[in-house]
């Protein structure tokens, strides 16, 4: 326990997790050795070190200095671009005072998302050590919550009952499917999705320092401290710290209605609010940003003490941080009629950027179909200095090589539905989101129609929200036609700010008192939105506006599919879900059980079946003949038999069982 570091002692809790901090180590293609557990497990580069005094570079084994490339695209986000993206300082003499910033990031570099079969690259990509085998040293640490018995041993100075806290870890490694000892000792094969020890989207060093350079960004635009705050940084203007460490006090000057809780801790809730999805890149990445913007105050909690962040999240499947398709058929719907619409299908078709793309993807790799997933397969690659094909090392960021070419086409096809019809695919999918952002900002500028939350606690400060590329994306095009082209990918570690500030004047152009200003990427985007003409800082209501007409949760109103799903969708459907089962460990074995399952309960089913229906024949048989023999006794003609032969015959049938099962008598047959 006291060797546990400040990012140990922050782990962002879920209500069944008390404890829990996750560090990826990227590494280049080699024989994977079991090493000893890193316990220095939160850190950064030298540089953040100096800034924030944290601790040394954890990862000295790892290059993560970009040198396989000349170049690199900007998707990589590099340190050198990650510099280029500091929040800048106010541009404008208007009297205002910043009251409340909501930060959307995306995760940092990552491993591939899937695995074979599904994940298809290039040829030879799986088969290759340095594409398909990803190897990280994965720590993490873990405590179980503290039991019924355990609580409530001690009271906080409002006689509140504090819960116990851990005392011991437990340390997660993910070898368990390592086999093939070799001679020294290394361990070479592992059984896992990715053939090593990562996990399939996990977050990787590198990520873990872009976004310890966002929670960097963001300390020096909003937390003020004295001398250690530089002149250039947006904090060294009043009216942009949200803290202020030279003062004891940090309520908001001026403002009528209370935002956080300046009685509070800044990394405790009402201050902050974290909120991400259940994925292990998203998650670790907003922990790491924390730790960023808040490990000094993490640090000063000492070590008895275990600093605790809340991390609201929810079921993967049913999570709104992205178009929800499953959740609201609907978005699944308008994204589909993006695709099927004439616009798409002449892109795709006729132009020259789509020939282009296929030939040379034919041509030059060999490969009949450009794969879905080629962008991803492209920058996990060079992001990670592993080895690009041939035909796509050719990467200089001029445009006019055979990687841009190929990278563009897949993200013009991508994000084609996120703008089309006027954006309502983003719209629709990002309704419940933009939801949960603006019932923040709502509190704070429009206080008397929205006032405190059901769970009775102000506002917070920060409110950050931890997503995917999916997330920011849809976002940006739901705010108007000029403020995202739709053909730039966000980048990894991308991050998103909506700056609330409280005008102090009596300026016209603000009649709600209210400013607001966009941010992505460290570029201000405010004047590209309608209405704000060429201003850094827009009247909140124009905000309100372009959002508040879409923003609300899935209900059935608006999800509803407005065409019944056809045959062909349902197969589609279905061979999603196989293709998804077959690349999941032990997939073809379910499908196996279930292939065999359905053969064994059809053979059931039909023998059964088969069964009732020859009893029936069988018992259809004996009426018949006794039904010949009822009409052969009333035909007086035929023959020549008498009337009481006839009757005599009929009773001699009956009496000898025909048309009889057991001694029950079909009376329909008899009729």
């Amino acid at each position: 326990h006291n060797n546990i570091t400040i990012a140990t002692k922050m782990m962002l809790l879920q209500p069944l997790l008390l404890l829990g901090s996750l560090l990826s180590h990227s590494q280049a293609a080699r024989p994977l050795m079991l090493s000893t557990p890193q316990h220095a497990v939160a850190s950064d580069t030298n540089a953040i070190s100096q800034s924030i005094n944290l601790d040394p570079d954890p990862f000295p084994e790892e290059d993560k200095t970009y040198t396989k490339y000349e170049h690199y695209p900007p998707y990589c986000s590099t340190p050198q671009e990650m510099e280029k993206r500091a929040i800048p300082p106010l541009d404008t003499n208007i009297q205002t005072q910043l009251v409340h910033v909501t930060a959307l990031i995306r995760h940092g570099s990552r491993t591939p998302f899937s695995g074979a079969p599904s994940y298809k690259c290039w040829n030879g990509y799986w088969e290759s050590p340095d594409t398909g085998v990803w190897n990280c040293d994965l720590l993490t640490y873990m405590s179980p919550p503290a039991t019924t018995k355990e609580k409530g041993k001690e009271v906080d100075e409002h006689g509140n009952l504090l819960d116990e806290e851990p005392d011991f870890l437990f340390e997660k490694r993910y070898d368990a499917l390592l086999s093939k000892q070799t001679t020294d000792g290394g361990l070479m094969e592992s059984g896992n999705i990715l053939n090593g020890t990562c996990q399939m989207g996990q977050l990787l060093a590198r990520g873990y320092e872009q976004e310890l350079s966002n929670g960097k960004h963001l300390r020096q635009a909003y937390f003020y401290d004295g001398d250690k705050t530089a002149d250039e940084h947006a904090a060294a203007d009043p009216r942009m710290r949200l803290w202020d460490l030279t003062k004891d006090d940090n309520s908001i000057p001026s403002h009528a209605s209370q935002i956080g809780d300046p009685t509070k801790e800044m990394f405790q809730e009402p201050n902050l609010k974290y909120r991400a999805d259940d994925e292990q890149r998203t998650l670790m990445s907003g922990q790491v940003l924390l730790r960023g913007l808040f490990g000094p105050e993490l640090a000063a909690t000492g070590d008895d003490e275990t600093a605790v962040i809340k991390l609201h999240t929810a079921d993967y499947t049913v999570d709104v941080l992205t178009p929800n398709g499953k959740v609201c058929p609907r978005v699944e719907e308008l994204r589909n009629e993006a695709y099927e619409s004439d616009e798409y299908k002449s892109w795709v078709q006729s132009s020259i950027e789509a020939k282009t793309t296929k030939s040379l993807m034919k041509d030059e790799m060999g490969i009949d179909e450009v794969p879905e997933v080629i962008l991803d397969c492209m920058m996990t690659t060079i992001c990670t200095d592993r080895n690009l094909p041939d035909a796509l090392n050719d990467y200089d960021g001029t445009g006019g090589g055979n990687f841009e070419v190929v990278a563009d086409f897949a993200v013009n096809n991508f994000t084609f539905p996120y703008k089309y019809n006027g954006g309502a695919y983003s719209k629709l999918g990002m309704g419940p989101l933009w939801l949960e952002i603006m019932s923040n900002i709502l509190q704070i500028v429009d206080a008397n129609h929205h006032p405190t939350s059901s769970s009775g606690m102000p506002p917070p400060k920060l409110a950050l929200f931890s997503g995917h590329d999916t997330t920011l994306m849809p976002i940006l095009a739901t705010l108007g036609e000029q403020v995202w082209s739709g053909k730039d990918w966000s980048p990894y570690a991308s991050m998103l700010q909506i700056e609330i500030h409280e005008v102090l004047d009596n300026d016209e152009r603000y009649p709600s008192g209210y400013a607001f200003r966009l941010i992505y990427n460290g570029n201000v985007l405010t004047s590209k939105m309608d209405e704000c003409a060429a201003a850094e800082l827009c009247d909140v209501q124009v905000l309100v506006k372009q959002v508040m007409s879409f923003a609300s949760e899935y209900e059935d109103v608006n999800c509803a599919t407005k065409v019944q799903p056809t045959g062909e969708s349902k197969m589609g459907e279905m061979k999603d879900v196989t293709v998804n089962l077959l690349s999941t460990p032990g997939g073809a074995m379910t499908i196996l059980a279930l292939v065999v399952f359905s053969m064994t309960l059809g053979s059931v089913a039909t023998c059964f079946i088969m069964r009732r229906r020859l009893r029936r024949e069988y018992k259809y048989a004996d009426t018949l003949t006794l039904a010949e023999l009822s009409l052969s006794a009333l035909d007086d003609d035929e023959n020549d038999i008498s009337r009481d032969v006839d009757r005599s015959r009929i009773e001699s049938a009956v009496s000898s069982g025909i048309g009889l099962d057991e001694n029950t008598i079909d009376e329909n047959s008899l009729i």
